[in-house]
C-alpha cells in the first residue's frame, strides 16, 4: 500500500483521468499505447498447481481481492452489480466516453483473447508493478496494493486464475490522451520485486491488518482530495449523478461516527447483505460477502485500532458542505473540525526537522521551515501546505494531514526520519536536510 503525504504521480494520473474525462470528451486521441521505461525483465518463475493453492486463490480472488469486480461485466439489474457468472475474468470496458477508453483485460486462460499465453511472471509483474504482459504501464490497476500480497498468496492467485474456464472476449487497446499515455510510460515502477513474507496471523488484529491492506479499504474510505480528515475517515465521493444524489464512502475508523461501536454481528451482517442491498455497487460487498466470518472479525478488529476520526456521513439525504472533508455529502454541515491543541516546544530545534524524506514505496515528503513554523507539502489535485503542530515530543499533526507523524532521533541526536501512523506504521527516512 502506498502511503502518500505527497500523492504519487500515478495516483494523480488516475485521479485526473476520472476527474477530467468530461472536460476532454471532444478531444481526438491519437497516441498509441506505449511501453513503460520501467518494465522490468521477466523471469522464468513457475508456480506449481496444487489443490491448496487453487482453493486459496479462489477464496482471495472472489473475496477480499474482488478481481472480478473489474475483470468481468456486471449484472446491473442485481443489487451490488455482481459479475456475470459465465464471464468471470473475461474483462470489460472499465471506463469510457467518446474519446477515452480503459479496459480491464481478459485474464482467463483463453489463448486467443485472454491470458492463456501469459507466463506466471507476467501475472506477477502486473500485480506487483503495474506493468502489463506487453510492457505497458497500467493506470487503473491497484498494483501498489497487490504488491503487499505474500509470495504464497500471489502463487495461489496465479494458479487459480489459470484454472478458471476460458472466456473468449477480445477487447480493444486502451485510448488515452497522449500526455496521459506518456505520463504512464514515465511513471517509475520497481525494477526488482523483493520477496514478500507470509503475513503475521498470530493475532486477530494482525491478520485483519493484512486483509484490510490487500482489500484496499483505505483507498476508498479516505478523503484524499480537498481536505483529508484522516486515514479511513471517509468522505470520498464515490458516485454523483449531478443532482442531490451523492454517495460518499463511510468513516470506518474507531470513532463512534465510524465503526467504533459495531460488534462482529453487525459488521458481518452489513458485509453479507450489503446493508440490506442498500450499499452502492461501488462498495464491493458482493465480493466481500465471500470472506469467511473469522476473517471479517479480524478486519473489524484491525479497523478498531485506527485512530478515531470524528466525521459522520449519512448517504441518502440531501448533501451539504462538510468542513471536515471539504466536500458535499449527507449530514455534511453538521460536522465541525476539531482544533489541534499544541504543546510548548523549543522552535529553535525546528531546523533539524526540515528536509526531504522517502519511504519504501518511493513516496517523497518535503518538510519546510518557514517563519519559525514547520510545513509539510501535499501535492496532487489540490496541492497545499499544511502547518505541522507539535502535539508531543517529536510528534506533530496538522489540520488536513491524514495522521500524526513521529520523528525519529538517531544516536547522534539528529533527526533521521519519521513514522506515519497509518493502519500499519510506515517509516520515511531523511535523505537530505533543507538548506
Amino acid at each position: 500500500m502506498r502511503k502518500p503525504f505527497l500523492v504519487t504521480a500515478l495516483f494523480v494520473a488516475v485521479v485526473l483521468f476520472f476527474v477530467t474525462c468530461k472536460q476532454t470528451k471532444k478531444k481526438e486521441i491519437v497516441s498509441p499505447v506505449l511501453v513503460s521505461k520501467y518494465a522490468r525483465p521477466l523471469t522464468n518463475i513457475k508456480y506449481e498447481s496444487t489443490t491448496g493453492r487453487v482453493n486459496r486463490g479462489k477464496y482471495l480472488v472472489n473475496g477480499v481481492l474482488r478481481c472480478f469486480h473489474c475483470h468481468a461485466p456486471a449484472d446491473t439489474n442485481q443489487p451490488g452489480h455482481p459479475p456475470i457468472e459465465n464471464m468471470l475474468g473475461g474483462g470489460r470496458l472499465f471506463y469510457g466516453n467518446d474519446s477515452i477508453k480503459v479496459y480491464a483485460p481478459n485474464i482467463t486462460p483463453d489463448k486467443e483473447t485472454g491470458a492463456g499465453n501469459w507466463t506466471d511472471d507476467m501475472f506477477v509483474r502486473a500485480l506487483r508493478d503495474g506493468i502489463g504482459h506487453d510492457g505497458r504501464a497500467l493506470g487503473a490497476m491497484p498494483w501498489w496494493i497487490f504488491k503487499e500480497l505474500s509470495e504464497e498468496d500471489m502463487a495461489s492467485v496465479v494458479v487459480y486464475l489459470r484454472s478458471i474456464p476460458p472466456v473468449k472476449n477480445k477487447l480493444p487497446v486502451r485510448l488515452l490522451m497522449p500526455e496521459w499515455e506518456t505520463g504512464l510510460q514515465n511513471e517509475e515502477r520497481s525494477m526488482k520485486d523483493e520477496p514478500v513474507p507470509e503475513p503475521d496471523t498470530s493475532t486477530l488484529v494482525a491478520k485483519g491488518r493484512y486483509l484490510v491492506t490487500i482489500g484496499e479499504c483505505e483507498g476508498c474510505h479516505t478523503a484524499w482530495y480537498v481536505r483529508n480528515p484522516g486515514y479511513f475517515g471517509g468522505g470520498n465521493i464515490i458516485a454523483h449523478d449531478g443532482t442531490d444524489s451523492v454517495i460518499a464512502s463511510a468513516n470506518i475508523t474507531s470513532d463512534t461516527t465510524g465503526v467504533g461501536t459495531w460488534d462482529d454481528k453487525t459488521f458481518i451482517r452489513i458485509i453479507r447483505t450489503g446493508k440490506g442491498n442498500s450499499l452502492h455497487y461501488s462498495m464491493p460487498w458482493i465480493a466481500f460477502r465471500n470472506i469467511n466470518d473469522t476473517d471479517l472479525k479480524a478486519m473489524l478488529a484491525a479497523l478498531k485500532t485506527i485512530p478515531p476520526v470524528k466525521h459522520r456521513i449519512v448517504n441518502g439525504i440531501k448533501p451539504s458542505l462538510c468542513e471536515v472533508c471539504g466536500q458535499k455529502h449527507g449530514y455534511g454541515d453538521n460536522n465541525k473540525i476539531t482544533p489541534i491543541l499544541p504543546v510548548a516546544v523549543n522552535t529553535a530545534s525546528y531546523q533539524q526537522f526540515a528536509g526531504t524524506y522517502t519511504n519504501k514505496y518511493k513516496d517523497t515528503t518535503l518538510i519546510a521551515l518557514k517563519e519559525k513554523k514547520l510545513w509539510v507539502q501535499i501535492k496532487g489535485e489540490h496541492p497545499k501546505e499544511i502547518e505541522l503542530i507539535p502535539v508531543g515530543k517529536n510528534i506533530f499533526n496538522g489540520s488536513g494531514l491524514p495522521s500524526a507523524i513521529t520523528f525519529i532521533t538517531g544516536t547522534a541526536g539528529n533527526i533521521t526520519g519519521f513514522v506515519n501512523h497509518d493502519l500499519v506504521a510506515v517509516t520515511s527516512l531523511k535523505i537530505n536536510t533543507e538548506k
